[in-house]
């Protein structure tokens, strides 16, 4: 997001408050909705041509998707409230002003004196109105605003206001991380690292070495963002300030009006929904970061906000095969991700390349449940609770991961077919059915990979499918495949004798060796009578 810094060049005001204000006149000018909506919109660049290119080079182009970027209308709404947040906290920072001056040389005092209560040196009202976004993890909400405030300089050097001089560094946002463990100390030398690294100073030197409380970076803080006039300072994962120590979430909190009280700089709060009970903690923060109102960010409902994201990404398609947006698909997609943005991408992107890989070259509904039960099974639990709406289940979740798709992206290019290697494809079809039968028996990922790798490459190609996912199974579970097929054969059979008598101890502890291995026997059995491969004949594979 950082730019280097931009010479100051001043736009006319439309509104009185914000005349003769260099900080503000040096800003893009306020958006519209619609120009916001234009200026924010990231087209990965979809060209019709590249759906002929071979499967390796449209496999990169896939990646774009991961850029894509499509405005709705709560995008529009952070944006205004950006622009409103940092136009309204620098109308009492105004450099030609005397209480410039003023407020300088009031830091500078209270630094030297070590005053505690800087509320009673800063006695300029503030107008800085900060905001609080809640959302769970996936909505989009670190990418908004980082879209958002890529949409100002983030330095702007004035040398000369209106034939007079004036010789300062603006510096419009900063955008820092809560720290992993709600360290108010680690919070304060975050903020010096980062204006050193944007302006070249070296503050977190100078403050460094000195051994400084937390109250005694506070005015050093307020002081830097005076003299460097910040606009906005935007705190991320706020949700850490869970794992703070005992009294951590007050103290952060209570330093975070403080800042605003006395830097009179807007702070924008932006969290999971794990943060939500630590805002409203505290009432004065609750209302410090109401200054806007709160932005509660919810998953999309499949609405027509969905259809229109949909349709926008849809036509960045690189499958051989165009496949239209049917209401099938979209709803699938849907029901999939439960309208969280994140994983509705990378489900599409990922969709693509399974049938690129196929050789099918064609995005169906099936394609795409086949993926998110291969992918999304370390988030299914808070997905199936989103889908049941049930607020007793979806309160168990605090979070959701966003989900990585490097391996899958690895794992399908294997598969991407070759002219010379036809029985290879066979091979790689049948391992892939394979596979998608452990993990719908809940084998893990790489577990159920390398079980069916094993058991294929000791067999010749045309074994079927039932006898590939038994033999992997049993490997899965730790079973040992070594043993002659015969004990194997008898095994099972003993199994399908015993779940037909359970009742019949004496019996189950005869074709049992000891009570470990029937549970672990009995399971697999179960496991594979429930999903259909085990038959009462055989006949019936």
């Amino acid at each position: 997001m950082k730019s280097e810094p931009c010479d100051a060049q001043y736009l006319e005001q439309k509104i009185k408050d914000y005349k003769g204000n260099p900080l503000i006149e040096a800003l893009p000018s306020i958006n519209l909705k619609s120009k916001a909506a234009r200026l924010l919109t990231v087209d990965p660049g979809y060209n019709e041509g590249e759906r002929e290119l071979e499967a390796e080079y449209r496999f990169h182009c896939i990646g774009r998707l991961f850029h894509y970027f499509q405005p709705l209308e709560t995008h529009i709404d952070i944006e205004q409230r950006v622009s409103r947040a940092i136009r309204q906290g620098y109308i009492t920072k105004n450099p030609i002003s005397p209480q410039y001056a003023t407020r300088l040389t009031q830091g500078a005092a209270a630094i030297k004196d070590n005053v505690e209560d800087l509320q009673t040196v800063y006695n300029t009202h503030s107008t800085a109105t900060g905001f609080t976004i809640i959302g769970m993890s996936g909505v989009g909400k670190t990418t908004a605003i980082e879209r958002i405030l890529g949409l100002y300089p983030q330095t702007i050097l004035h040398t000369n206001y209106n034939e007079a001089p004036l010789f300062l560094t603006q510096m419009v946002w900063v955008k820092l991380d809560c720290p992993f463990d709600g360290s108010l100390k680690a919070l304060c030398l975050s903020f010096f690292d980062y204006v050193d690294r944007s302006l070249g100073t070296c503050y977190v030197k100078k403050f460094s070495t000195h051994r400084l409380t937390v109250y005694d970076m506070l005015p050093r803080i307020a002081q830097v963002a005076n003299a460097h006039s910040l606009g906005l300072l935007v705190i991320d994962e706020i949700q850490h300030l869970n794992q703070a120590k005992s009294g951590g979430q007050e103290k952060m909190l209570n330093f975070f009006v403080t800042l605003v009280n006395t830097a009179g700089v807007p702070v924008v709060l932006i969290g999971t929904t794990k943060a939500k009970p630590v805002l409203q903690s505290e009432f004065r923060q609750a209302r410090r970061g109401s200054g806007q109102g709160d932005l509660l960010w919810d998953r999309m409902q499949n609405d027509l906000s969905w259809e229109i994201m949909v349709k926008a990404m849809w036509k960045n398609q690189w499958t051989q095969k165009k496949t239209s947006l049917s209401d099938g698909l979209k709803n699938a997609l849907y029901d999939e991700s439960q309208g969280i943005i994140d994983i509705a991408v990378k489900l599409y992107a990922m969709a693509q390349m399974k049938a690129i890989a196929d050789g099918t070259e064609v995005i169906t509904v099936k394609i795409i449940k086949e993926v998110a039960a291969e992918k999304l099974r370390l988030v299914k639990p808070m997905l199936n609770a989103l889908r049941s709406g049930d607020i007793k289940k979806i309160m168990m979740y605090e979070d959701i991961k966003p989900i990585d798709v490097e391996d899958y992206i690895a794992a399908q290019a294997s598969r991407i077919a070759s002219d010379e290697n036809w029985r290879k494809d066979e091979v790689l079809s049948l391992e892939e059915q394979a596979i998608i039968k452990l993990l719908e028996m809940d084998i893990p990922s790489k577990t159920a990979r390398s079980s069916v790798k094993k058991v294929i490459g000791r067999s010749n190609i045309g074994q079927p499918l039932s006898q590939v996912v038994k033999k992997a199974f049993k490997i899965a579970l730790n079973m040992d495949s070594d043993k002659e097929e015969a004990v194997q054969d008898e095994q099972l059979a003993d199994l399908r004798k015993v779940a037909s008598n359970t009742g019949n101890k004496s019996r189950r502890t005869k074709n049992v060796a000891n009570t470990s291995e029937e549970r672990s026997e009995q399971s697999a059995y179960e496991h594979l009578k429930v999903t259909g491969l085990i038959a009462e004949s055989a006949d019936e594979f």
